[in-house]
């Protein structure tokens, strides 16, 4: 690609997140021979780390339901089976702001029905606190992946795309993910034309 390096680099960039969102592209062989080798290995990492945050997880919670149920869990924010609310002289020792009554209600609700949905997902409490922390691990082993793909790929909605469509997808399958087909010469160049898809 006979651009400056700034260009190059960003051509390269979009011609990834491209790849990335539509499954496939349609370029000339000359790019798509340039991408190809950055767009595998971007997929290595994101297959390395979703396999890794998911075995961590295994290690604690056997079931794949479960596992799968609980980082779900996990996801949606920080929570322990002991934490509880705060009466406002706590609040008040804290620098926060007292609660009313109706505000009490709503935070022992919500505490409520997460505790209840964490026992449904794992009905022993210590089972529960300790397949939840192996969950929040397990997302930090996927986070450190994902930092590492947004350094070559700054955009978050590929990279979320990458980790959950593709990343499952390629699971079990060692390189290769992508196949460069001909589709002849474009008129004008007569450069020859061909379309980069993931397999």
């Amino acid at each position: 690609m006979g651009m400056h390096e700034a260009q190059r680099k960003s051509a390269r960039r979009n011609l990834m997140a491209g790849l990335f969102r539509y499954d496939r592209i349609k370029t000339t062989e000359t790019r798509a021979r340039a991408i190809r080798g950055e767009t595998e290995k971007l997929l290595t990492i994101a297959v390395k780390g979703y396999t890794a945050s998911r075995a961590h997880l295994r290690t604690v919670v056997e079931d794949e339901d479960k596992a799968n149920q609980l980082l779900a869990f996990a996801r949606r924010g920080r929570f322990s089976l002991s934490k509880r609310v705060l009466s406002n002289e706590e609040r008040a020792d804290l620098g926060k702001p007292p609660l009313t009554d109706q505000g009490r209600r709503f935070q022992e609700q919500k505490l409520k029905a997460r505790r209840d949905e964490l026992l449904r997902i794992i009905s022993n409490e210590d089972e529960a606190e300790k397949g939840l922390q192996a969950a929040y691990e397990a997302m930090v082993i996927e986070l450190r992946a994902r930092r590492r793909i947004l350094k070559s790929l700054p955009d978050e909605l590929v990279v979320k795309r990458i980790f959950d469509e593709l990343a499952p997808r390629y699971v079990g399958r060692h390189g290769g993910y992508t196949r460069i087909t001909k589709l002849g010469r474009r008129q004008g160049d007569a450069a020859q034309m061909v379309q980069i898809a993931l397999v």
